[in-house]
Formats: C-alpha cells, structure tokens, sequence
C-alpha cells in the first residue's frame, strides 16, 4: 500500500470508528439513560448548567438552594450549558452532548496512538475507545469525567505530539490541557509536573534555556486556563477556593468510624459528613464549610495512624477490581447508576485490558522510539487520588485513555510477533519501529 493511500485512509477509518462509538454511546442513553432521573452529582450538573444560563451564575441547585457555589470545577456546567443556550436543557440533551465529547475522545485517542506508535495502533485504539465500557459509559451518566478523559486525550496528544517535534509551544498545549483536565477533575493538573516537567528535561534536542522556558510555557498554559475561574471563587468566598470547595466533605464522607471500621472501608457514606455538616453555623458559605470539614477529617486521620494503610490499600484494591470486586460491581451498578449487568461487563473488561496494558507498556518500553511515562502518568494520578479520598470506578477515568492505548501496543505487537513468526525470520526494524 503507497503512503499516499494509506495517508488518506487513516481518517476515514478514524472517521468511522468515531461515528461507530457515537452510534454506541446514542443506543445506550436512547434505551436504558433516557429516562432516568439523574439525581446527586450528575443532577446538580445539569441544573447548574441551565441556571447558569438563565443567569444566576454558579449557584447550588441542590436542596433548592440557592447559594454561590463551586461543589465542581465549572467546564462540564460550561460545556452542558452550550445545548441549553439553544434550548436544549433536558437531562437527555446533555447526555446526548456529552455523547457528542465522548465521540470526539475516540478520535483525540486515536491520533495519539498513531502519534505514538503508528496508524494501526491509533486505529486500534479508537476501536477500544469506542466499545470499551470505561470510556463510555462515563458519556451517559451526566458526569464530569466525560471532559476529564477528553482532556487527558488531549495532553497526551501534546505529550508525543511535543517528543516528536519539540517547541516550548506544544509544552503550552499540554499545560493548557491540564488546566482544562483540572477545571473538570481538580487532580488533573498534576500533569504539569508528572509530565511537562520531565518532558522538557528528557526530550534531547532541548537547550538549557529551551527546557525551562518549556515548563514555564507548560505552567502558564494551565494557570492561565485556571486563573479566572480561582480568581471568582477568591472575590465571592469568605476562604481562598482554587478549583473546588468539596474537597473537604468529601474527606469528611470517607474518613470517619462508620466507614474505616464498617464493610466499605473503600468508599464513602455522605452520612458521615452530614453529621458533621449539621454542627456548623447555617450563616457559613461552602469556603468555611469545606475549611471545617477538612479540618475534622484530617483529625480524624491523626487519631487513627494505626488503620489508614489498611484502609489506603482497601481503597487501591477496589480501584483495581482486586479488593471485594463483587461490592464494587453492586456500588457501581446500583449507587452510581450503571446498571448491574454494565457494572460487571466493566469490571470484566478492565480486567482484561489492565493486564493486556502491562504487556503494551514492556513492548513500548522496548521500542525506544518514545518514552513510557506519560501513558502511565493517568493511572498514577487515579493512585494518589484514590489513596487520598476514596476508591470509585469513576475516578479511574483519565486512566482508561492510557490503558486503551497500551492494549493496542500490545495487540500490534503480538501481530508483528506472529508475522515473524509465520515467515520464519525476524522482520527488519521490528524491535525498534513503528507499525502502519
């Protein structure tokens, strides 16, 4: 095949997987989302969205209260406000938006893994993309990690985008994404040092003075996305809020007796933070609230150094499906609305394709052509999340972008095992390559 065709070929069957996994994500809301009532996270979601655009700003419609509030970094509200400008405000137009983000993922995914190691693997990895449960689920369930796997694609791009040709201005672009990443899921912007930073220090045609202005340029491209939304949040709380003020209920929820001594030492009860919620002056706005519930956690933790690596390594089990994974499936499938029988076709899946990852990153480790790390810089990041607050499924979304491009290294790599196999001799360049 000349490279002019395989050029052209390249997105049109990019094109056709990306529809393939929209088609996918519409038949799942269309016949078990369309009609639920998302209440919780996902509810305040959508209804912040159209009172944002009714013009109340960011306020609580939880509780019909009608309160400023950041419980979210605001880019999901933002991105489901967009149909609700054009009169689209029901839940089921914002899954089918958020169907829309979760398409584009495919394609954001698919051109890394060409970035990475060739067109079949960026093929290959839009292909698990798009069927994969733990990327799309995510798109009919109304929450903010449809944008967080969007942006991790998207840094990632940048990442091997920049290996390849290095500029201080593709550092940018991966700091912007992490600024995103982070006004959607607030860990994300660990990207900056876990990735920019030895970007620019291990990448060999950098000067000296290139690398630093390549972190620089990497910082202020996600402090420049953030800024706006934390200098908000500065102006209309009584205490500093950077990106989100839940922080310290969502400590409160997952530190406390009932949970470190009960039978979901992994996850959380919002019935450990309401008790603790109730105590406070009703006068205090949700900066207060959130410095007083981190506070009574972290004391909480203090008083109890004995069991928290038990717990820690409960809640690093669960995220991935080694600890109690029968509970997991029922907390996945009936608390956070999956549905049970989606729940374990998750569970099964990410099984599979976790240890096929580990396979794809010792052969992309062996290629030489391009570093490992960024690919694995996700899944740290859902470690040390999980380890801080709690373990859920949901939490592991940025990860899922890696372990689908690292399952189609593996898969092309047993291809070209099997081809050298077949013809008797070791292909030329096959250690060191990449594949078409």
């Amino acid at each position: 095949m000349s490279s002019r065709h395989k050029s052209t070929a390249f997105p049109w069957a990019l094109l056709a997987i990306v529809l393939g996994g929209f088609a996918l994500r519409l038949t799942w809301i269309l016949v078990t989302r369309r009609h639920v009532h998302f209440g919780g996270d996902a509810g305040f979601y959508h209804d912040a969205a159209n009172l944002l655009v009714d013009g109340k700003g960011f306020i609580s419609p939880l509780f019909h209260r009608r309160v400023e509030a950041a419980d979210h970094p605001p880019l999901y509200i933002l991105w489901l406000a967009i149909p609700s400008l054009l009169g689209l405000r029901s839940q089921f137009d914002h899954l089918v938006w958020s169907a829309v983000l979760g398409a584009a993922t495919i394609g954001i995914v698919g051109l890394t893994g060409r970035e990475i190691a060739g067109r079949r693997v960026g093929l290959v990895a839009a292909g698990l993309a798009a069927v994969y449960p733990g990327m799309w689920v995510p798109d009919g369930s109304l929450m903010a990690e449809t944008v967080a796997i969007f942006t991790t694609a998207a840094a990632l791009f940048f990442a091997y985008r920049f290996w390849h040709t290095p500029g201080w201005s593709t550092l940018a672009w991966v700091g912007v994404a992490a600024g995103a990443g982070a006004l959607s899921r607030s860990e994300l912007i660990l990207i900056v040092p876990l990735i920019v930073v030895p970007l620019a220090v291990l990448v060999p045609e950098f000067a000296r003075k290139d690398r630093v202005r390549g972190i620089v340029a990497g910082a202020m491209g996600a402090v420049v996305l953030i800024a706006p939304w934390s200098i908000y949040n500065f102006t209309r709380f009584e205490k500093p809020e950077v990106l989100s003020t839940q922080f310290g209920v969502t400590l409160a929820a997952a530190n406390c007796d009932g949970i470190w001594n009960g039978d979901l030492k992994s996850y959380f009860s919002i019935i450990c933070a309401f008790d603790l919620e109730r105590h406070l002056p009703k006068s205090w706005d949700q900066s207060q609230r959130d410095a007083a519930d981190r506070a009574k956690a972290l004391k909480y933790i203090g008083n109890h150094l004995d069991q928290l690596p038990g717990v820690v390594a409960a809640r690093l089990g669960a995220i991935v499906g080694l600890y109690q994974p029968e509970q997991r499936i029922q907390l996945d499938g009936l608390v956070e609305g999956r549905g049970l029988r989606v729940a374990r076709v998750a569970m099964y899946s990410f099984y599979a394709l976790a240890l096929l990852s580990v396979a794809g990153a010792i052969a992309l480790r062996r290629r030489r052509t391009v570093p490992v790390f960024p690919l694995l810089v996700p899944p740290v990041i859902v470690l040390v999340t999980t380890a801080v607050v709690y373990a859920s499924t949901r939490f592991r979304a940025p990860a899922e972008v890696s372990l689908c491009i690292l399952t189609a290294i593996a898969l092309d790599a047993g291809v070209r095992w099997t081809a050298q196999r077949r013809h008797g001799s070791r292909a030329p360049g096959a250690a060191v390559g990449t594949s078409e």
